[in-house]
């Protein structure tokens, strides 16, 4: 991930532990179920978000002789953890909180809590702060590509799942603030316990969402059909190649694809004309044909290999998040 992604993640680390410690506050001094359920929410998303970080510093790892190509899939292994994380702590907690309130035979309340309500207008503009940060990086990096096309290509779920996650906590305090209100105006805790449920099963979504937006690249997602279009005809326009017989990639990590090929050469291309004219001539002057065309066919091989390397530069300096190329000779 770009610096500029690390850095909406700290801050969401930062904004969302102050933001977690203040709501149980909140809490233990209203009871508030739909406070529970934005406490438990803040608290999932710093745990995930401190994961988020661990698998951007992870998947930064160097290839080693354990990890050939790196460890660029460990961002995605931890988010997805994650997103469980978030199904089973926020989910779980906070629909059985809502619910119990929601059961309980009494349904009375006291007064409205400034506390609370300074409290959420508190979170909110620090929610909202951290939105905004990672809105404008989104917005950044999508380049022309739609909201919608950017979530379902980009390589980088950790970014998204900031994102989301502010988004739904701006949406959770909002609800928990409508909670608070409509029980002070009914008497009744009954709206409390809802906005708890509604919180709960927002949650649910925004785990299943990152599970899905991790899974596909942990399964090995290619990229773009339109990228890998864009490099069949960079390739293809090498004077060495004839036809680009099959081209394939998968994601490994953010900013980082793996690309095989297999492809059709021109030999005519990558043989040394005059070397081969100049075979022909001691050839013809009576010079052993098997030592002369024993030495060309060793000169085919290395001028191969040259012009396959060379080709391969000039693929990682066109598109330099391919980091892994399988080349095939047809």
């Amino acid at each position: 991930m770009a610096v500029g992604g690390t850095k909406v993640i700290m801050q969401a680390i930062v904004g969302n532990s102050f933001i977690t410690v203040i709501k149980f506050f909140g809490f233990f001094v209203t009871a508030s179920p739909s406070m529970m359920a934005e406490a438990v929410h803040s608290l999932a998303d710093t745990f995930n978000q401190i994961l988020l970080y661990i698998g951007i510093k992870q998947s930064r790892t160097k290839a080693s002789r354990d990890y050939s190509t790196g460890m660029g899939g460990a961002s995605y292994v931890w988010n997805l953890v994650s997103a469980v994380g978030v199904f089973f702590i926020g989910f779980g907690v906070t629909f059985y909180h809502g619910m119990h309130s929601l059961l309980e035979p009494s349904h009375s309340v006291s007064q409205i809590s400034w506390t609370a309500v300074g409290i959420l207008l508190l979170s909110l503009g620090i929610e909202f702060y951290v939105l905004v940060g990672a809105y404008k990086e989104v917005k950044r990096r999508r380049g022309n590509l739609s909201y919608s096309e950017f979530f379902m290509q980009s390589d980088d779920p950790a970014l998204l799942a900031v994102l989301l996650e502010d988004g739904a906590a701006v949406l959770g305090v909002i609800l928990a603030l409508i909670g608070l209100v409509l029980g002070q105006i009914t008497g009744s805790t009954v709206f409390d316990s809802i906005v708890s449920l509604i919180i709960s099963f927002l949650m649910a979504f925004l785990a299943i969402s990152l599970g899905i937006i991790n899974g596909r690249l942990l399964i090995g997602k290619s990229t773009t059909p339109t990228k890998e279009a864009e490099m069949k005809s960079f390739i293809e326009n090498f004077p060495e190649v004839n036809q680009v017989v099959s081209l394939k990639t998968k994601i490994l990590g953010t900013g980082n694809v793996r690309l095989s090929l297999e492809i059709e050469l021109l030999g005519e291309r990558i043989i040394d004309l005059d070397l081969l004219r100049i075979d022909a001539e001691k050839i013809e002057k009576g010079e052993s044909p098997h030592k002369i065309l024993l030495k060309t066919s060793e000169r085919m091989v290395r001028t191969t290999g040259h012009a396959i390397r060379e080709m391969e530069m000039k693929i990682h300096d066109q598109f330099p998040e391919i980091t892994l190329i399988d080349l095939e000779i047809d």
